[in-house]
């Protein structure tokens, strides 16, 4: 066999080759967004019910917050719910639509990038929910009932309500998304929340990049 044969199948190996590794990659990206679709069809779902029944949830209590305008505990309550509630909403429309434009192209920065804004926007909106915290203990306590309670109710009343306080302002502080990785406990805490459907997900385009650099 002569030198020029040689370098011709060696050429036409290194052909095959290249085309091999093209299909494998192209194959391992489909089957990775895949998996990365499926996990955030579950988050879509609960935002979409969550939109749903969030608003629900809303209306109701603005006519709540219409019945007890006169007791200021309870419509400073009752307006911190209606807030923090809205709030929730606005993320999570926000969050299906960053879900509509991933593209699972080519461009897995950019995909990444999405799902970790996405990430962020639940983060968020758990810290946001948390600040209601302290007012679950207030919501009741109408202008009547701190008349009729005098001092034995506002010494039961005031230790709870600093003590959801505090709770609040720790949960707040803590659940960031450096921690999400590095506590256990918050993880534990924030599950069901759909940040493990996004995390897979990252977790899948991440894999790709991988195979990119390893071929």
């Amino acid at each position: 066999m002569s030198t020029d044969e040689f370098q011709q199948m060696w050429r036409a190996y290194d052909v095959k080759l290249e085309k091999s590794l093209r299909l494998n990659l192209r194959l391992f990206q489909e089957m990775q967004t895949q998996k990365a679709r499926s996990a955030l069809r579950t988050l879509t779902a609960s935002r979409v019910i969550g939109i749903i029944i969030g608003t629900i949830y809303v209306v109701l209590l603005v006519f709540v917050f219409w019945y007890v305008r006169t007791q200021p505990l309870m419509a400073v309550s009752f307006g911190v719910f209606i807030i923090c509630s809205v709030i929730a909403i606005g993320m999570y429309i926000r969050e299906l639509g960053v879900i509509r434009t991933i593209s699972y192209g080519d461009n897995i920065v950019d995909t990444q990038q999405k799902l970790a804004g996405i990430q962020s926007s639940i983060i968020r909106t758990l810290r946001i929910c948390w600040v209601q915290l302290p007012f679950w203990s207030t919501f009741f306590v109408s202008n009547e009932l701190l008349r009729k309670g005098g001092r034995e109710f506002l010494a039961v009343e005031i230790p709870i309500v600093l003590f959801m306080t505090i709770a609040a302002v720790i949960l707040y502080r803590n659940i960031t998304v450096e921690n999400l990785h590095t506590k256990k406990w918050i993880t534990w805490w924030i599950r069901g929340t759909g940040i493990r459907s996004v995390t897979r997900a990252m977790e899948f385009m991440r894999e790709i990049e991988e195979f990119k650099k390893e071929d």
